[in-house]
């Protein structure tokens, strides 16, 4: 068990790398992308579903601030970003397991079919967000294509 999470541990800050230098070449071409900033950041898990009517996307983002969050729909591409903070009142620490991240994050992923960008709503849902857009054709699937994200999801 315990090699099971060190080695979920060693893929999870191997994506985190990943996208930090992704995004660290990004802003020598666009300075509009954040340069991660001090710690390593992380990555929240991500689900992304259909109904008939809309599509979602359901992030795990526990402690962090409605204010902290930045959602955006740019033509068919959702960029999500913010940071998760550190706990004020701990000065001196000394770590016995430290599992939690903390820093700032970003996923993004691109809608496979068309949807009414001014119908984009959000909310926090005890730890989750929920983001919801409803499709511009109701009943259309995306059977037809994929939907396309930062990276792959490994946690199943």
């Amino acid at each position: 068990m315990e090699r099971e999470n060190d080695t979920h541990r060693l893929i999870k800050d191997f994506q985190t790398l990943s996208e930090d230098i992704d995004l660290l070449m990004q802003s020598f071409i666009d300075d509009t992308h954040p340069v991660p900033g001090v710690g390593r950041g992380y990555l929240p898990a991500m689900d992304i579903f259909e109904t008939e009517t809309e599509m979602a996307c359901l992030l795990e983002l526990a402690g962090v601030a409605p204010q902290d969050v930045q959602i955006k729909l740019q033509n068919r591409t959702l960029l999500i970003s913010g940071v998760r903070r550190e706990i004020p009142g701990f000065d001196q620490r000394k770590y016995h397991k430290m599992e939690l991240d903390f820093g700032c994050f970003e996923r993004t992923l691109v809608i496979p079919e068309p949807v009414k960008p001014k119908t984009l709503q959000w909310q926090n849902l005890g730890g989750f967000y929920l983001i919801r857009i409803e499709k511009k054709f109701p009943g259309l699937t995306s059977h037809q294509g994929t939907i396309k994200q930062d990276n792959p999801d490994t946690r199943r």
